[in-house]
C-alpha cells in the first residue's frame, strides 16, 4: 500500500480545517507520532477505502444539490460513525454497508483495529494542530442491546457509553449539549427531535483547528468581487505576494495546496481555468485522479489570493447513502442482528452537520454525524377475512393425498 493513500484520506479530511488564534504555546503539546504506512498496512488500506468512499460521498451529495449551493462535509466522522454501527450489522446488511463505504472484502476486524489505530494517531500527527475526535453511543435503557456490541465499539472506537431514555424530554438537550462540548462550541443545536421509536444514537464528533504556515497578513485583505453562479458578490479577498506552496496546472484547473503547522495537515483548492466550470472538476474527481493530481503538485512560487470564508452546511444523508447501496439498512428488511437481541432494528436516518471558517490565521471546522437507530414496524397480524367466495381442500399431510375439493359460493 502506497503512503500516497495514506495522505489521501489526510487531504481529504483536511477539508474539515480552521483558523488557529496565535499562541506561544502549541495547542497540542504531544510529541509527533511518526506513522509509516509500511509498519500499518491495514491502516492504510481502510484510510484508502475511506478515501474512495469520502470522493464518492462528495460526488453524489453535489449531483443532488442546487448547483449554486455551497457543500461542506466530514467524510471521516461519517464513516467513523457508519463503522461504529457496522458492527451490528449481519448477512445482507453487512455486506451492504461495506459496499457503501468502500471497505469492499476488508475483515470488519481488521477495520475495527485500524480506526483503533487511526483513533490513536490522527491526534498526535502534529503537536502544531489541533484535531480532536470523540464517539459516544446511547441507548435505551430498557432495550435488549448486546454487550458484546457495546464492547468493541468502546474497545476500538473508544466510543462513550450511555444508558438513557428516550422518553425523557430532556435527552436531546443532553444529547446537543455532549456534541457542542466535544466540537469546541461549534456545532450547535445539531438534533431538534427524535422520533418516537427512537433505541439508540451513534455519534461522531470532530474538531479541527490549524494555522497556517504561512499566514496572511489582515492589512493585505481586500474588499473585492467573486462571481457566483448567481451573480457577481463582495468578499474579504486575503493575499500573498509571493510564497512557495505545492502547486500544479493543467487544461481544466490550477491547484495548490496550503499547508498548516508542520506540513502534516493541508488543504488543497482546485480552482477552474478559465472557460471551464467547478462540475467538470468534479466530475474529473476520482481515487485515482486525486493522486495523481497530489503527485503532480510541486513547490512553486505563487502569489496568492484567497477569500475569508465561513461555512454551516446540514443534510441528511439516508438519500445519498441509499443510492450508494445501503438502501437495506434503512429498511424493515434491516438486518442489525448483532446490535439488538432478535434484531428488529433500522437506521432512521444519518444526521451530519459542519461547520468551517477560514481567515488570516488559519482554518477552523467541525462536524457531527449521528446516526438514529429506530425499532422496525410493527408486523402486522394477517387478516384473512373469508366474506367471499372461496375453495377448499381437505388433504393428509403424510401421504399427500387430495381427500376432498370444494368452492364455496355461497355459505348460507
Amino acid at each position: 500500500m502506497k503512503p500516497l493513500a495514506f495522505f489521501l484520506f489526510l487531504a481529504t479530511f483536511s477539508m474539515v480545517c480552521f483558523q488557529c488564534e496565535k499562541t506561544d504555546t502549541p495547542p497540542n503539546p504531544t510529541p509527533p507520532i511518526n506513522f509509516d504506512c509500511a509498519d500499518h498496512p491495514s491502516v492504510c488500506e481502510l484510510t484508502s477505502a475511506n478515501g474512495h468512499f469520502a470522493i464518492d460521498l462528495f460526488k453524489t451529495i453535489n449531483e443532488q444539490e442546487l448547483e449554486d449551493a455551497n457543500i461542506f462535509i466530514s467524510p471521516f466522522s461519517i464513516s467513523t460513525a457508519l463503522s461504529m454501527t457496522m458492527n451490528g450489522a449481519n448477512g445482507e446488511t453487512l455486506t451492504d454497508m461495506q459496499t457503501a463505504l468502500r471497505t469492499g472484502t476488508i475483515d470488519l476486524a481488521q477495520i475495527n483495529e485500524a480506526y483503533q489505530t487511526l483513533l490513536e494517531v490522527l491526534p498526535q500527527l502534529d503537536p502544531a494542530t489541533q484535531l480532536k475526535i470523540a464517539n459516544s453511543i446511547w441507548h435505551q435503557n430498557d432495550y435488549p442491546v448486546l454487550p458484546a456490541f457495546l464492547a468493541t465499539n468502546a474497545d476500538y472506537y473508544a466510543s462513550e457509553v450511555r444508558s438513557v431514555d428516550f422518553r425523557d424530554e430532556n435527552i436531546v438537550g443532553e444529547v446537543n449539549a455532549w456534541i457542542e462540548n466535544n466540537t469546541e462550541g461549534l456545532i450547535t443545536n445539531a438534533l431538534s427531535e427524535l422520533p418516537p421509536n427512537v433505541v439508540m444514537l451513534l455519534i461522531n464528533a470532530i474538531y479541527f483547528k490549524g494555522s497556517w504556515q504561512t499566514e496572511f497578513e489582515p492589512e493585505n485583505t481586500v474588499v473585492t468581487d467573486f462571481t457566483s453562479p448567481t451573480g457577481v458578490v463582495e468578499v474579504d479577498m486575503m493575499h500573498l505576494a509571493e510564497s512557495s506552496f505545492r502547486y500544479t496546472i493543467n487544461d481544466l484547473f490550477q491547484a495548490i495546496d496550503l499547508p498548516y503547522g508542520d506540513s502534516i495537515f493541508s488543504m488543497s483548492i482546485f480552482l477552474p481555468r478559465e472557460g471551464h466550470n467547478l462540475n467538470e472538476v468534479i466530475t474529473e474527481l476520482s481515487p485515482a485522479n486525486w493522486e495523481d493530481w497530489q503527485a503532480q503538485m510541486v513547490p512553486n512560487d505563487v502569489e496568492l489570493f484567497l477569500p475569508k470564508f465561513k461555512l454551516e452546511y446540514e443534510i441528511k444523508l439516508k438519500n445519498t447513502l441509499s443510492s450508494m447501496g445501503m438502501e437495506n439498512a434503512f429498511s424493515d428488511r434491516a438486518d442489525f442482528s448483532q446490535l439488538i437481541s432478535g434484531g428488529g432494528v433500522k437506521i432512521d436516518d444519518v444526521i451530519h452537520k459542519a461547520f468551517v471558517e477560514v481567515n488570516e490565521e488559519g482554518t477552523e471546522a467541525a462536524a457531527v454525524t449521528v446516526v438514529v437507530i429506530v425499532e422496525t414496524s410493527v408486523p402486522q397480524i394477517p387478516v384473512f377475512r373469508a366474506d367471499r367466495p372461496f375453495v377448499f381442500v381437505i388433504h393428509d399431510n403424510k401421504t399427500k393425498s387430495i381427500l376432498f375439493m370444494g368452492k364455496v359460493v355461497d355459505p348460507s
